[in-house]
């Protein structure tokens, strides 16, 4: 994982130095074992800055960016090659696409090697003999990439940024390939005319609408057949039994989803101790993440722990509300006649003290670790309980909307401190019956986002069912498809890498997505069922069939609610999701 800034720029539209700076420190945040830059003039009049910052994850040696080969090309690469281009262990992915790039002669031959890899990505390019930039992120938009431009000023793009007066930084769409021209303008420029050069485009399309200025995407659109002869539901809170046609299916889909998650395990490489954990779980005790976690087990060293990252935190407008709950029961019992109190007094039972950080997410984490340890005993899970005073989530709490910026809604917010405590890793295990404070160094992080949009997860896909049946509900499910792309992977990106890591999404590998686009819709969720059992029934075969029988009747608790991030000031009971940060 990298941080990636670059810069276009002339003597009438020079970069702030300050900016510049400011920029730098974010992405080294983001890269914290190598940095370099590399500028270069070209015609007298155009100047480009490339600067990277580098987190070795692949390879024996840590590699350095941008890389420049001996026809000057130039590229900042952030990413991840997990398939489509050949990377044997031990290779740096980065040195073997460069390779691969600059035996790339014309534009549609340079396109082409992007359109193959397997994995996130977001990069620069600088292909010399063509005198054309390129940059964008993967068709998912798994990594950050932002962009400021305008006529009248330099253009500028960066894996992180900050409001600041005068920069108004968005997101790159994770819609196609972007294409600077040095050589001429063109008055069809999607942007504005940058430094008298024009910004092409060449966007992600279906197979069936290729044409020679585009790049397919590596999966189809949802398979639309109706269901017919389906066997009637007899009791909507038991779980159907599988036949042969399920059997297939969910073999094939632990299959194809082990293989994403062998993929994005492999070649790590061990920073000190081989006995310390290199990979971590974002872990709710959810259904999505414990399955991720039961698959990963199989593909790590069994001397080597996993780290279990669950995070809770000290929400006032939570501990108002049951503390208001414990005062109307006491009076109550005051409002008793003298008489029924002056009963002979009864021995006082101690109950156990419940900590203000058993959140739901936290006693769900409880119970699925326990489950892991059930069919990996020789594992040792590390359960690490991050609790956040609320004291500590106000003092980062603006450093941590720099982070999702330019993404600036109270939502937003919520769900981007959730993921950035986690990440941190900084919490307590217990070792001996005795908690023990702990720091996960694993720089890899494992998330089951992905599988919600993908399975119906979202009670929006049993609202879509229950007015109008399959068909609407192959639409909503397709809708969430194709907004996956324009949804928060950016932000969450951002955010995570502010650390120092980075976060991979097995059910996000464009195998995986493109396997399930192709499977019937009610192998995959059937929503006739209650809650628990129909949504994302797939994966709850799939979790059965690992030995989760009781996380396999989880169900959908977003992070804000889980963790108890949502509100947690409560000074505007009416505040929503969707509002704007004051």
């Amino acid at each position: 994982m990298c941080g990636i800034l670059f810069s276009l720029s002339t003597v009438d539209k020079p970069i702030d130095k300050a900016e510049w700076d400011t920029l730098k420190e974010l992405n080294n945040r983001r890269g914290p074992d190598a940095q370099q830059l590399v500028a270069i003039q070209i015609q007298n009049k155009h100047d480009l800055q490339f600067y990277s910052t580098v987190l070795h994850l692949r390879g024996l040696e840590t590699v350095s960016q941008p890389l420049r080969n001996t026809t000057g090309d130039i590229l900042c690469w952030n990413g991840e090659i997990f398939s489509g281009l050949e990377i044997k262990p031990h290779e740096n992915d980065t040195l073997v696409l460069m390779d691969r790039l600059n035996k790339a002669t014309t534009e549609e031959d340079t396109l082409a090697v992007f359109s193959m890899i397997e994995g996130p990505y977001a990069f620069v390019y600088w292909k010399a003999q063509l005198k054309k930039i390129y940059f964008g992120r993967d068709c998912l938009g798994r990594r950050s990439l932002l962009w400021n431009y305008g006529a009248d000023k330099p253009f500028m793009l960066s894996s992180v940024s900050k409001s600041s007066e005068g920069m108004e930084w968005a997101e790159v769409p994770a819609n196609g390939i972007y294409c600077i021209d040095i050589s001429h303008s063109s008055a069809d420029s999607i942007l504005p005319v940058i430094a008298d050069c024009s910004v092409q485009f060449i966007p992600w399309v279906q197979q069936e609408e290729k044409t020679s200025h585009s790049l397919i995407l590596p999966f189809p659109r949802l398979n639309s057949t109706l269901p017919t002869d389906l066997q009637p539901v007899i009791d909507v809170n038991v779980v159907p039994e599988i036949d042969d046609c399920m059997h297939t299916t969910l073999q094939q889909f632990i299959s194809v989803l082990d293989e994403s998650v062998k993929n994005r395990l492999a070649d790590i490489p061990y920073l000190s101790s081989k006995n310390e954990a290199r990979v971590a779980i974002l872990f709710s005790g959810g259904l999505d993440c414990i399955t991720l976690a039961a698959l990963a087990h199989k593909h790590l060293p069994i001397s080597e722990p996993i780290d279990l990252l669950n995070v809770a935190f000290e929400n006032p407008r939570v501990v108002e509300a049951k503390t208001q709950s414990k005062l109307k029961k006491t009076n109550k019992k005051k409002k008793k006649s003298s008489e029924e109190t002056a009963v002979e007094e009864k021995p006082v039972i101690k109950s156990i003290p419940v900590s203000m950080y058993d959140t739901p997410d936290r006693l769900t984490g409880r119970a699925g670790v326990e489950e892991l340890r059930q069919i990996a005993p020789d594992r040792t899970w590390n359960f690490v309980e991050i609790d956040v005073p609320y004291t500590e989530a106000v003092e980062y709490r603006q450093q941590i909307i720099d982070r999702m910026y330019p993404l600036d809604t109270v939502m937003d917010l919520s769900i981007a401190m959730a993921f950035w405590f986690a990440s941190r890793g900084k919490g307590h295990i217990m070792v001996n019956e005795q908690m023990q404070t702990y720091d996960s160094h694993a720089r890899v992080l494992i998330s089951g986002l992905g599988a919600d949009e993908q399975l119906g997860g979202y009670s929006r896909h049993k609202e879509a069912f229950r007015k109008g049946g399959w068909e609407q509900l192959i639409n909503e499910t397709q809708l969430d498809v194709d907004r996956i792309s324009t949804r928060n992977l950016g932000r969450d990106d951002r955010i995570m890498s502010d650390h120092g890591k980075e976060v991979r999404f097995p059910f996000l590998g464009t195998k995986v997505v493109a396997w399930l686009c192709q499977q019937p819709i009610e192998l995959k969720m059937d929503l006739r069922y209650e809650r628990g059992i129909g949504e994302k029934l797939l994966l709850r075969h799939a979790a059965r069939q690992l030995g989760l029988h009781k996380a396999s009747h989880n169900w959908k608790r977003a992070i804000q609610f889980g963790a108890k991030t949502a509100k947690m000031t409560g000074q505007n009971r009416a505040e929503k999701g969707q509002h704007k940060l004051v």
